[in-house]
């Protein structure tokens, strides 16, 4: 039984014990990933049954929801994982059965309470019964009229008025009563931090085992810096990671592992609750029999008679199963596997889902895709601290260079460092500090650099040499090849671009210029034949420069350039150029000149044809003339009968004329449709 007035004291006391009681499991190490999170593992001794508690803000909670991993090394289970849901805390309270939503006197307690069995302590007597109500009544205080509550309960005696003021105490005897009212008021206590919720993970054995919980959540990006030193000997980096703790837990002593990489990472909302909108069904009603008046029989057969006889009784129902044996029958028998049940194959085996880091702090190692820096020592980072950690410290290879980008200087190269990453390290990409005889120089960038690789970074503007650059395009229209394919020709001729690079070294030193050249989609390197260094996007040529002398590099590039012309609408001259070609086969020129002969016929005939259509148009504004001078004549006159006589000849003219240009169309659509036969099958390279 609880005991009211000391309750909420009691639920505080409750809540510490049990805080103080459930197992204590530091970080022990933590993995920070270049895209933004972090795995947690916290490992440590419990002993027997016990409760972890661990402590997340809420949009924590997501990742570790979906990422939690749990192992226990002494064959013990893990039981429930509870956590307060993300619905309001007035929906938690309503689920109890003791309603302390609000900020409630003893009053309005006992008035949820209302059929409750309690015991109430005053200071003559103890009273048991039953909570009926709780009333208020007045009294006269002197001049003063006091209003004060009593509680009304059934007892054995019968009802039993007990002012609130006289009690002591009131203790519940109903266990679940208690147990929800000391459940309600630790989930009143456990919300005053709203951007925090409690994690419980239940661990089940016997004995002092080993045990490890590992989470993920989102962290800020690890970075990395590098100090890279130039000495007679030749290179030496050191790299640092940069590394935030903005958790709220202290990071003592904890293994640190850094891995690079990009792997797939995403939140989905599973703290949230969803519910499913279901459709509302209305239930059928079947449509009620109406009442019928049967009227009497006059005679009955004997044969109805006999089916109306009384049959066998009706057939016996099987008891029904026991609910244990139904639950049984459903269910199966509960066995030692605990929370996983005897479903299927046995699944309560731990997983092991740990990576193992190397133990040096300047040796890496890959872990799948990526690459884990591991730090041998361990590492103490205080909350929403940050460090600077040592991941390598040693010589490599590399030498000192010149970097000429026409697009990025026109006028100087940048002094530069090509590294050799000849460390068993992956270098992940960030800033570099470049100092020359240890005297700083300038900063560069640089990106990953795997084992093995290279990589050139510029950290200054080189102005002890300078380059001047000219270049010039050109097209060489003769130097084309031909193809035809079903009367399509395809002309390819060549572009050329060529540039010249004069640099001129007026330092003290010799230089070796790289010089980075542009490469473009389409075009081939002529000269040099072949670059010393090429990406994506740039051809490099090493030009070394003595002291106070000059060197030239020269490029040529060409690209095809193609045209395709459809050749029963190429005219004469065209086809003539095309035969002009230098390299040019023997079946394509005779191709081209039996192309060229039958549109120099069709010519021909256009050509005739149009001499005879200029000529009817001259006859028909002559013969327009004609007709206005014969309007002003004498019929009989002599010179009307000329003009009668030359109309007649232009007529007769005008008539042959016509025929001959109906004749040679028609010759020309011959021709016409011959050359469109040749050229769609012709087919030539």
């Amino acid at each position: 039984m609880l005991d009211i007035r000391t309750l909420v004291p009691l639920a505080g006391l409750l809540i510490i014990a049990a805080c103080s009681s459930a197992a204590d499991l530091p970080i022990s190490r933590v993995v920070l990933f270049s895209s933004g999170v972090g795995y947690f593992e916290r490992a440590g001794t419990v002993q027997g049954n016990t409760t972890v508690e661990l402590s997340f803000r809420v949009d924590q909670i997501n990742d570790m929801l979906k990422s939690m991993t749990l192992q226990d090394m002494g064959g013990g289970t893990i039981g429930a994982i509870t956590y307060a849901p993300q619905d309001p805390l007035s929906h938690t309270l309503r689920s109890f059965s003791v309603d302390v939503i609000g900020n409630q006197s003893l009053a309005d307690l006992l008035r949820s309470l209302i059929g409750a069995k309690v015991s109430v302590v005053t200071a003559d007597a103890t009273v048991k019964g039953t909570v009926m109500g709780v009333e208020q009544q007045e009294k006269s205080v002197g001049d003063n009229v006091v209003t004060f509550d009593v509680v009304n309960l059934l007892s054995e005696k019968g009802i039993v008025q007990v002012p609130i003021w006289h009690m002591k105490s009131v203790t519940l005897a109903e266990e679940k009563l208690s147990g929800d009212l000391t459940k309600a008021l630790a989930a009143i206590a456990g919300s005053r931090d709203l951007d925090k919720r409690t994690v419980k993970i239940e661990l089940n054995g016997a004995g002092a085992r080993e045990v490890a919980i590992g989470y993920l959540l989102e962290t800020p990006v690890w970075k990395t810096s590098y100090r890279l030193m130039t000495q007679k000997d030749g290179l030496f980096i050191q790299g640092w990671a940069i590394v935030e703790n903005t958790t709220d837990a202290d990071w003592e002593r904890v293994r640190l592992g850094l891995v690079s990489g990009q792997p797939i990472s995403f939140i989905e909302n599973l703290y949230e609750p969803l519910y499913v909108q279901r459709p509302v069904i209305q239930p059928q009603i079947a449509a009620i029999a109406r009442p019928r008046i049967y009227e009497g029989a006059v005679e009955r057969e004997e044969a109805y008679a006999a089916d109306m006889a009384p049959s066998a009784p009706p057939m016996a129902m099987a008891a029904p199963a026991p609910a244990e044996k139904r639950r049984s029958a459903m269910a199966g028998a509960a066995g030692p596997a605990g929370v996983y049940g005897q479903i299927g194959d046995d699944v309560s085996g731990a997983i092991d889902l740990s990576v193992r880091g190397v133990e040096s702090a300047a040796e890496g190692g890959k872990v799948g895709e990526l690459f884990q820096y591991a730090i041998s020592a361990p590492v103490t980072i205080a909350r929403q601290q940050s460090a600077m950690i040592p991941i390598i410290n040693q010589a490599v290879e590399g030498r000192k260079i010149s970097i000429y980008n026409a697009s990025q200087n026109a006028r100087h190269p940048y002094n530069g460092i090509k590294v050799k990453n000849s460390t068993a390290l992956h270098l992940m990409g960030g800033p570099i500090t470049v100092f020359d005889g240890g005297v700083y120089a300038g900063d560069a960038l640089i990106d990953d650099v795997p084992p093995g690789d290279e990589r050139m970074i510029a950290y200054a503007v080189d102005l002890g040499v300078r380059v001047d650059s000219t270049s010039a395009d050109k097209s060489d229209a003769l130097a084309v090849s031909l193809k035809i394919v079903k009367g399509l020709l395809t002309t390819t001729s060549k572009q050329v671009s060529e540039k010249t690079y004069t640099i001129k070294n007026v330092a003290a030193d010799d230089r070796l210029v790289v010089v980075e050249h542009p490469l473009r989609a389409g075009w081939k390197l002529i000269e040099p034949a072949k670059a010393d260094e090429r990406t994506d996007a740039l051809y490099r040529f090493h030009v070394p420069v003595a002291a106070g002398k000059s060197a030239t590099l020269k490029t040529l590039e060409e690209r095809p350039v193609s045209q395709t012309v459809w050749l029963k609408d190429t005219d004469t001259d065209d086809l003539g150029m095309f035969m002009r070609v230098r390299e040019i086969s023997e079946q394509m020129k005779a191709a081209l000149t039996k192309l060229r002969d039958m549109r120099g016929a069709i010519n021909a005939i256009d050509k005739q044809i149009e001499e005879r259509e200029e000529r009817l148009e001259e006859i028909g504004e002559e013969q327009e003339r004609i007709r206005q001078n014969m309007e002003q004549l004498d019929h009989d006159s002599e010179l009307y009968k000329t003009y009668v006589s030359k109309f007649a000849e232009q007529e007769k003219e005008f008539e042959t004329l016509r025929g001959e240009i109906k004749k040679l169309k028609a010759d020309r659509a011959v021709k016409e449709k011959e050359l469109t036969d040749y050229v769609e099958s012709l087919n030539v390279e």
